[in-house]
This record gives structure tokens, sequence and C-alpha cells, in this order.
């Protein structure tokens, strides 16, 4: 399981975006075409944030390096579409705690990251 945001967690730096000022790490932002467009361009690594079951296919499509999740119910689709489909996109619980985390287990996602941990 992927585990980002530990204290002793150096190896990936995430940044929220809602601009097209991407940084070195790892872009996040909510599924926009314009921004996947551009950030596809820029070469950078990026996680997108879905919203909806249609969300999780097309940010694999389009490359995404994560897909994120808030919704519990909505990431263990994403988990079971990821594993039929063999998904290159890692799938991602956002938590607010790194405890409990058998329930990521259980929804059978790919790891979590804190929600601290996606800087602004």
């Amino acid at each position: 399981m992927l585990i980002f945001g530990h204290k002793l967690d150096t190896q990936k730096e995430f940044f929220w975006t809602e601009n097209f000022k991407f940084k070195k790490g790892i872009n996040c932002f909510f599924y926009d075409e314009k921004f996947i467009q551009k950030a596809k361009e820029s070469g950078v690594k990026f996680g997108i944030l879905v919203q909806n079951e249609d969300e999780v296919f097309l940010a694999n499509h389009f490359e995404a390096n994560f897909i994120l999740f808030e919704d519990e119910k909505l990431a263990r689709f994403g988990a079971k579409v990821a594993e039929f489909y063999l998904f290159d996109s890692k799938i991602l619980l956002i938590v607010h705690t790194l405890k409990n985390l058998k329930k990521a287990f259980e929804l059978g996602v790919d790891g979590v990251i804190l929600k601290t941990h996606i800087q602004k």
C-alpha cells in the first residue's frame, strides 16, 4: 500500500493547482480537460480528483499518474475498475488521518494520501 503524508515520507510532493502554474512534483486538480492538456504538454506528473464514475475512466485514459478520491464509495468503484482494466494510474484515497489503514485495504485502493500532504 502506498502511504503519502507520513512524517517520515519524503518520496513525493503533491501540489494543488487551480491555475496553469505547474510545479515540480505531482500537480493535483479536479478533472478538467484544459488542465489535463496543459499538464501533458508541460510534461508534468499529475493527479486528478474525480467526482463521478466517468471521470475515473477518463483520468486513466488521459494518463493521470494518480486518481484521487474523497468519496469512499467512488474509491471502491475506482479500485475495482482499475483492477479489472489494469490501470496504470494509482488509486489514492484522500484521508484526514493515517489511522485505520485497514479501511483502505478493504476498499481495494492502491494507497492513501493525507489531505494535508497536498500543498496549496
